[in-house]
């Protein structure tokens, strides 16, 4: 077979294919269940575990020095430059300061709480201060704290996000070239995958239009499948000419739908069931 054969076999199956899911995803879609990455932090978060690299090595360096120290010289020589002939005291004096550093440092992050209320104020807890910020998150994903107390109002704290689930947050803080990540466990249950509180259907017809009905009232919007996973949204009223909302296709199948919605800072993950299924 020519090669020029071959291409244009290639393309009509990849063609068929994009047909193919245009069909599929023609039709009406019920929202059944939502989930969103900015309601997953909604709630009080006790922070359980301190990661810093640069610490834990400093940690380790001294802890070799306090096993080592003295071990290799005779008593004059422990006498001359330590000012003890017994390093066995030393090192378990030395031991005891370092525990007790250990044991504070514990302390302190045992005793940190983050609470990321629904309408944007943290309440933020250190051993019992409490220190509060408007809470956002950024364009590129990032938590920003912004300080709202007056004598330092305007201060930001920057925080990668380095995973949120119903179990456990992780927030990476960066601090001269350095950087701590921080694990903590949220404070009773939490449900971030729930049914929408409106009646919510899609209607995706196959002249290229669009119908959003949320507890029936209906708006339209033009609609073209791109690359086979992404579907363009594009407001008819409000922004003709603007750029579309771009929904990610997770999942379809016959009767089940799931996508991605992207809006601002906010990731939603809604799930569907087609109408009569």
């Amino acid at each position: 077979m020519k090669k020029t054969g071959l291409f244009l076999i290639l393309i009509m199956a990849l063609f068929s294919c994009k047909q193919d899911r245009k069909k599929l995803l023609t039709g009406k879609w019920h929202v059944v269940a939502f989930e969103n990455n900015l309601q997953k932090l909604i709630g009080k978060w006790n922070a359980v575990q301190l990661i810093n690299p640069g610490m834990d090595s400093t940690a380790k360096l001294n802890q070799l020095y306090i096993d080592t120290i003295g071990k290799n010289n005779d008593a004059a020589t422990n006498i001359k430059l330590y000012g003890a002939a017994n390093m066995d005291s030393v090192r378990r004096l030395l031991q005891i300061q370092f525990d007790s550093a250990k044991k504070m440092r514990d302390y302190g992050v045992k005793t940190t709480s983050f609470y990321f209320g629904e309408n944007g104020l943290a309440l933020l807890s250190f051993q019992g201060n409490i220190d509060s910020s408007a809470w956002y998150v950024d364009s590129l994903g990032y938590l920003i704290l912004d300080d709202m107390n007056d004598a330092t109002k305007g201060e930001k704290v920057r925080m990668e996000i380095v995973s949120v689930s119903d179990t456990a947050l992780q927030l990476k803080f960066r601090d001269n070239g350095d950087y701590s990540i921080v694990t903590f466990h949220p404070e009773g249950d939490r449900i971030t995958k729930k049914e929408p509180e409106a009646d919510t259907w899609f209607n995706f017809r196959p002249d290229g239009i669009v119908e959003l009905i949320v507890d029936k009232e209906t708006d339209t919007a033009n609609w073209n499948l791109e690359n086979d996973s992404i579907i363009n949204i594009r407001s008819v009223v409000k922004t003709p000419d603007g750029e579309p909302m771009r929904w990610n296709i997770l999942a379809i199948g016959n009767d089940n739908l799931t996508l991605k919605i992207i809006e601002n800072s906010a990731i939603s993950k809604l799930t569907f069931k087609r109408e009569g299924k």
